[in-house]
């Protein structure tokens, strides 16, 4: 009886976070077009309007050039056990008086997919 609950709790257990792992949305920050305060969508004259999503970290560096500052960090989804998705970790490239362009990265190659572009003139 007592392996028969136990059991019966770790496929409780197993099926909870396989629904944590495949729930979508991210908080807004998933390139829906949600932006944060202070940012918004690139006006058509800008650099960074040509910069379309899904592009790679070459394409941008063709357009854009070097970036001023960047950012690396972890997402929550990088805490999720047996989670094997993408967006596990971003990188925003910071553009002085221009904005941001925001990447994730993926935990096997390595490579950066534009997932969100973000507009500012007052970028420092």
């Amino acid at each position: 009886m007592n392996r028969l609950l136990v059991i019966m709790m770790l496929v409780v257990f197993v099926a909870g976070l396989g629904a944590c792992a495949s729930s979508g949305g991210s908080g807004g920050e998933d390139g829906n077009g949600d932006h944060p305060a202070g940012y918004a969508a690139p006006p058509s004259d800008s650099l960074l309007a040509k910069v379309q999503l899904n592009s790679s970290d070459i394409v941008v560096r063709k357009i854009m050039g070097e970036p001023d500052d960047a950012n690396a960090y972890m997402t929550g989804k990088s805490w999720i056990p047996f989670y094997y998705g993408s967006d596990t970790r971003r990188t925003d490239w910071i553009y002085s008086g221009k904005g941001r362009v925001v990447f994730s990265n993926s935990r096997y190659t390595g490579a950066l997919k534009v997932i969100k572009v973000l507009y500012n003139p007052n970028e420092p």
